[in-house]
């Protein structure tokens, strides 16, 4: 009867320091597949500005012909970007497009966010109202891990037609 107490118990202390040693081994694995899509998110969101092209003469928003000098901003837009508006293009490591805050700036003065458009899968948001000069139109796009990413165009902007 000893020996068969002795046999169980020697046996559930070889379990015991099995199951002990193998279980920080299995957290380990298990914190790593938790942390993992977490430790993903450290990049920011990539922008690229599809409309208005740069180096373009557009007319409310329509790309027309190449302008050969950039004596006056990056890009120039007579009357607004009505009928195309301003549209940009962003993707994420992590987030859908969709689900990106994307901000539309004018000398930091903020336009509103850029709306998501799913048939050309952009975002776009309208500039228009009365206004004269070369701009610096800014876009931001935030993704869920609070990661910022910017780019910057200079527009010349001529538009007399009211909002």
């Amino acid at each position: 009867m000893k020996r068969q107490i002795f046999v169980t118990c020697w046996c559930v202390l070889l379990l015991l320091s099995l199951g002990i040693s193998s279980l920080p081994a299995a957290t380990q694995n298990l914190m790593q597949s938790i942390e993992q899509p977490m430790g993903l998110e450290d990049q920011p969101p990539i922008i690229e500005i599809v409309n208005p092209t740069e180096g373009y003469f557009h007319f409310s928003g329509i790309k027309l012909f190449p302008t050969f000098l950039n004596l006056v901003g990056d890009t120039m837009g007579f009357g607004g970007f009505r009928l195309r508006p301003v549209q940009v293009q962003v993707s994420d490591d992590i987030d859908a497009p969709e689900d990106l805050l994307v901000y539309m700036y004018v000398y930091d003065d903020e336009q509103g966010n850029m709306t998501w458009n799913s048939d050309s899968g952009l975002h776009e948001r309208k500039w228009i109202g009365p206004d004269l000069g070369t701009f610096t139109m800014n876009i931001t796009a935030q993704d869920s891990g609070g990661n910022i990413a910017s780019v910057e165009m200079s527009v010349w902007y001529f538009c007399f037609i009211p909002e």
